[in-house]
């Protein structure tokens, strides 16, 4: 059952006498320091508030006529740790910020069946500790939240049930002119496998039954999505290459190519950088110097690594593939070319 703010006061300080063993408190000194820290009225208000934390939280009360005091029958026993403290709810409070600013309201919204509990704890809490901070403690990147966010608990029920999807589905490089008709984009079926967030952006990558291959979709340029009753049906051999894709792509689109050494050579300062945080999870340091920092991965190079790796600027030297160079270098080139 919720508790109210003021009952939540009177529990912390019945908990909190009541387990200073050995010492017991009567039930007319238990009333008065209510009476005095919470403003209970009367000790038949008191005995109701003992009956529910027996009945609602398992508290172990009980009361010993000879020394006219309560008492806990099991010594390890406080309520509170049952429920979270203070500085929990603080960090739940900044981390939901967080979420809300990262991932949007939708994502968070999905938690609050779950975290019922925790949230209306959160409240009573921020009330009885009136000297919280009222500054803002976590600073996050404010960002434009968009890209249809909140189909993402959607497709994750879709994924967790087995369901096909449809939607409607606009390209970038579509020839419609801008902005295009639902009525003209015609109406796909996805059997759902997983889901991918790359750079603020989610994607949904699935079986495609009738091209017989695993496709991936944005999800900004998703409409009209609903979950469908017919199950999913995904060939044991597409699972397989969806659940591999990633390991050895960086970012979301697929490449052409095959896997290869990729070898990166940094200046010391973005070295630290990249050493702190890498670049994919098949980096590692092979030289690391005064003058140099130099990395490897195993990546089948694509558009999104190229993109990536511009973003290094004259820090970054790519030393192989030979193709990964060439390409850097007419990308360069071509940048170059816009201002002379």
């Amino acid at each position: 059952m919720p508790i109210t703010r003021s009952a939540f006061q009177r529990y912390r300080l019945i908990d909190e006498v009541i387990s200073r063993y050995p010492r017991r408190y009567s039930k007319q000194r238990l009333f008065e320091l209510c009476q005095d820290k919470c403003g209970i009225r009367s000790i038949s208000s008191l005995e109701k508030d003992i009956q529910r934390m027996r009945e609602d939280h398992d508290a172990p009360i009980a009361y010993d006529k000879r020394s006219n005091g309560y008492y806990y029958t099991d010594p390890q026993f406080r309520l509170l740790q049952l429920m979270l403290n203070p500085d929990d709810m603080e960090a739940l409070d900044y981390a939901r910020e967080v979420l809300a600013a990262t991932q949007g309201a939708s994502v968070a919204d999905e938690l609050s069946n779950a975290l019922q509990k925790v949230r209306q704890s959160l409240d009573i809490i921020r009330e009885v500790k009136t000297d919280m901070p009222t500054r803002r403690v976590v600073y996050v990147e404010e960002r434009i939240l968009g890209g249809n966010r909140q189909y993402v608990p959607i497709l994750v029920r879709a994924v967790n049930q087995n369901k096909q999807i449809t939607f409607r589905y606009s390209k970038h490089e579509s020839d419609q002119p801008a902005p295009v008709s639902k009525e003209i984009l015609p109406l796909r079926t996805l059997h759902p496998i997983l889901l991918r967030e790359v750079n603020d952006s989610w994607y949904v990558i699935g079986y495609d039954e009738k091209t017989g291959k695993e496709r991936t979709f944005a999800l900004d340029r998703m409409s009209d999505l609903e979950i469908t009753d017919d199950l999913c049906d995904v060939p044991p051999s597409v699972m397989t290459s969806v659940s591999e894709l990633f390991e050895h792509i960086f970012g979301i689109t697929d490449s052409s190519g095959p896997v290869e050494e990729v070898i990166l050579s940094f200046t010391p300062l973005r070295g630290r950088y990249v050493k702190a945080k890498p670049i994919h999870q098949t980096q590692e340091v092979i030289l690391d110097t005064d003058t140099e920092c130099r990395v490897r991965l195993r990546l089948a190079p694509n558009r999104d690594l190229m993109m990536h790796l511009r973003s290094y600027g004259e820090d970054l030297t790519v030393i192989q593939p030979e193709s990964l160079v060439k390409a850097m270098q007419e990308s360069l080139r071509a940048a170059l070319a816009k201002y002379s």
